[in-house]
């Protein structure tokens, strides 16, 4: 299973990794604005993410433990040491209706807490102010434990079927991320033009 999704996602997530909201984030002259909105933008999709997941679960009781996966409170908290506000959705985000979706759905965001630690640790030896980093620590010295159970629970999927849809939504998750940096890259854009016009 962890195959076939990283294969199948690998062009749309390599798109992500250079995307310019968050391409900075891994570069020694990131500045805090840079940072402030990599995280603003970031908290619309774990904000729906986290929503249709609890949604899901909550009809499925025991299926995966999910309580102790939450982000969006790290991001609100990071958010707010820096005074920033968090950016809205603008894209749909494919909301989890089977067992085969919602591993497709925490595939794109339990994978993007891997590098967390290793941001982490970029972000700490910047010249600029410490930086807030409750998002990327979230799941600190557990972060490669959590990965492996996810991936176990993925790993129940056997039918093509199944597996169709896992990588089918895990693809649009992808996509619709994608879609909302855009979207957010233009609003910030749009934003600073009328503030220099000001």
């Amino acid at each position: 299973m962890h195959h076939h999704l990283r294969q199948a996602t690998k062009q749309p997530h390599h798109a992500l990794d250079h995307h310019p909201l968050l391409a900075p984030l891994l570069r020694s002259d990131l500045t805090v604005a840079q940072y402030g909105n990599a995280l603003a933008a970031l908290h619309g999709i774990a904000q729906r993410a986290e929503e249709g997941i609890l949604a899901f679960l909550d009809q499925h009781p025991q299926l995966f433990d999910y309580q102790s996966r939450r982000k969006v409170w790290a991001l609100n908290a990071d958010l707010a040491a820096l005074g920033r506000e968090p950016m809205a959705l603008t894209t749909p985000f494919p909301m989890p209706q089977s067992v085969a979706a919602l591993i497709g759905v925490l595939y794109a965001i339990e994978g993007s807490t891997q590098g967390g630690l290793m941001i982490v640790r970029l972000l700490q030896a910047l010249p600029i102010a410490p930086l807030p980093t409750a998002y990327f620590r979230i799941y600190g010295d557990t972060s490669a434990q959590k990965w492996h159970d996810f991936l176990q629970f993925a790993n129940q999927l056997r039918s093509r079927e199944e597996i169709d849809t896992a990588t089918a939504t895990a693809i649009s998750a992808f996509d619709a991320i994608h879609g909302h940096m855009q979207a957010c890259l233009s609003q910030l854009a749009a934003h600073s033009s009328a503030c220099e016009s000001a």
